[in-house]
C-alpha cells in the first residue's frame, strides 16, 4: 500500500468527493503525455489518498478502488480538458471535514518529515506520490484538527465508467531500441516495479516513488525502499534510487545519481552512504562512465550499477541488461 497526494481546484473537488472519481489532464504533446501516464501508473488499488486543494488545504482520507484506466466521458465543468487518465476511489477510515492548512504541511516539510511532496513551479506536478511515513504525519494532522471521529460518507453520485480502457505504453516510437521519450521508460519501470517483476534485478523493496523533488531542483527519477520484518518490527535497510536517461548516459549523468546518493544519505540515513543502492540506466554508457565505476568498485569497495535498457523486438516491454566492468 502506498499513498499520494492529488492536485484540484475547489469546484473540481466537490465533483472528485462525490462521485470518486478522478483525472488527470490529457497533456498537449507526447512527451509530457508520458510524464503524465508515468505518474499515474504508480497508483495501485488500496493506496490511500489525500487532496490538496489550492486555497483550503490538504483533505483526507480515501482509498483506491482499481486500477488506473483510461475514460474521456465528461464529468467536470471544463469544456476543453476532460481529464481522461482516472482512478476511482471512495472514502477510508472517516469523514474528516476540516483539512490540514498549507503552513501546517510545509512545516513538516521544513522539518524533513514530508519531502516527496513539492508545490515548486518547476515541476508543474497534479499527482504526487509519497512514502507511507509521510502519510502517516498527514493522517496525524487530520486526526488532530477531526478530533470527533465521524464514520466514512458513502459516495453521493458514484461515478460508473461505461469503458474502463487500458492505459497504454507507447514504446515503439524511438529508434534502434530505444524509446522516444524518457516518460516512457519511467513509466514502464514503474508499471514493472507495481507488478513486482524487477525484484530478481533490484532487491525486494516495498515503497517505489517517482519522479521525486529534490532540494536542487532536479527530479528523482525512481526511489525505492527496503524493507523487511524482524519479530514483527519493520527494519528499513536500504533505499535506491534510480537514474533513466533514453541515450548514452555521460558523466554528467553519472555525477547526478551519485549526487542524488548523497542526498538520500543526508536526508534518510542519517549520512550513511552505505544504505544507498545507486543504479543508471541507459541505452549504454560512455567510456568514462564505466571507467570511473570500474575505479570506484575497486578503490572504495562501492559503485553505481550500470544497467541498458532496450525495447524488444515486439515492442511490448523492455529488456535489461547489468553491466559489470571488469575491475
Amino acid at each position: 500500500m502506498s499513498a499520494h497526494i492529488l492536485l484540484v481546484g475547489e469546484d473540481n473537488f466537490e465533483i472528485c468527493r462525490q462521485r470518486g472519481v478522478y483525472g488527470c489532464v490529457m497533456p498537449s504533446t507526447d512527451r509530457n503525455k508520458a510524464e503524465v501516464i508515468a505518474g499515474i501508473l504508480s497508483i495501485q488499488p488500496g493506496d490511500l489518498i489525500f487532496f490538496y486543494v489550492r486555497n483550503r488545504g490538504v483533505h483526507g482520507l480515501w482509498r483506491v478502488t482499481g486500477n488506473p484506466y483510461f475514460d474521456n466521458t465528461k464529468v467536470w465543468a471544463d469544456n476543453e480538458q476532460f481529464f481522461p487518465y482516472r482512478i476511482s476511489f471512495e472514502p477510508a477510515v472517516g469523514y474528516f471535514p476540516k483539512p490540514v492548512s498549507l503552513s501546517d504541511v510545509l512545516d513538516l516539510r521544513d522539518k524533513g518529515r514530508i519531502w516527496a511532496f513539492d508545490l515548486n513551479p518547476v515541476q508543474q506536478k497534479n499527482q504526487y506520490k509519497i512514502t507511507m511515513e509521510e502519510a502517516r504525519e498527514l493522517l496525524r494532522l487530520v486526526l488532530r484538527n477531526n478530533p470527533i471521529r465521524h464514520d466514512p460518507r458513502s459516495l453521493a453520485e458514484p461515478y460508473v465508467p461505461s469503458k474502463r480502457g487500458q492505459i497504454e505504453l507507447e514504446l515503439a516510437d524511438g529508434e534502434a531500441g530505444r524509446v522516444r521519450y524518457e516518460g516512457w521508460l519511467n513509466a514502464w519501470f514503474i508499471h514493472s516495479l507495481a507488478k513486482g517483476e524487477l525484484k530478481s534485478l533490484l532487491g525486494d523493496y516495498r515503497e517505489f516513488l517517482n519522479l521525486v523533488p529534490t532540494t536542487f531542483n532536479k527530479v528523482m527519477d525512481i526511489f525505492l525502499t527496503h524493507v523487511t520484518t524482524v519479530d514483527s518490527i519493520d527494519v528499513t535497510y536500504k533505499y535506491t534510487c534510480i537514474e533513466l536517461k533514453t541515450e548514452r548516459a555521460t558523466d554528467q549523468d553519472l555525477t547526478q545519481i551519485l549526487r542524488y546518493g548523497e542526498w538520500l544519505a543526508r536526508k534518510l540515513a542519517s549520512g550513511d552512504g552505505e544504505i544507498i543502492q545507486s543504479v543508471l540506466v541507459a541505452a549504454r554508457f560512455a567510456d568514462p562512465v564505466i571507467e570511473y565505476v570500474k575505479n570506484r568498485r575497486r578503490i572504495e569497495e562501492k559503485t553505481v550499477r550500470l544497467i541498458t535498457y532496450r525495447v524488444a523486438d515486439n515492442k511490448q516491454t523492455i529488456e535489461l541488461q547489468e553491466v559489470c566492468p571488469e575491475t
